[in-house]
């Protein structure tokens, strides 16, 4: 075989070997993506779960979203909202970036802020937004007050 046909059955043999490595990669970021996004969502699911509880009634559910610290202080506020209805329109989650967490700042802490159609229970209907710092504690996470209060 002349020296250009074994470097041109090579050639294919790398691009078979890339290819591979091309879709093992792929497969691994379709296993891990989803597994790293939802754990990043974990703060989101505490804005939504005190909504969803001041829109059943549940002060007590609303409470505990609410970080253990904050909750005594902030039970008036949230008896205000109860029975509101809430359709979000857009929530956007904020935490600190890994260059902070490289920089050795704290990486405990996060902040959400909704944008929503707000229903109140005299039927008057309003868009509003609010921004509410989060905290993490014992690996939960927990509004530091509540949303639209």
């Amino acid at each position: 075989m002349t020296l250009f046909l074994q470097f041109a059955d090579n050639f294919g043999v790398n691009h078979l070997y890339a290819a591979l490595v091309a879709l093992a990669l792929t497969g691994l970021v379709a296993i891990v993506g989803p597994l790293v996004e939802s754990r990043q969502r974990a703060p989101e699911d505490a804005a939504r779960a005190y909504l969803l509880a001041v829109e059943t009634g549940d002060v007590d559910a609303a409470l505990a979203t609410i970080d253990p610290a904050e909750r005594d202080a902030q039970r008036a506020r949230v008896e205000l909202q109860m029975r509101n209805r809430y359709g979000i329109v857009t929530l956007v989650l904020g935490r600190p970036s890994l260059i902070d967490g490289l920089a050795g700042q704290a990486t405990d802490s996060a902040w959400v802020t909704v944008l929503a159609d707000v229903t109140s229970v005299t039927g008057q209907r309003w868009r509003s937004n609010s921004t509410a710092p989060l905290v993490q504690r014992d690996g939960v996470w927990y509004l530091t007050r509540p949303l639209f209060a």
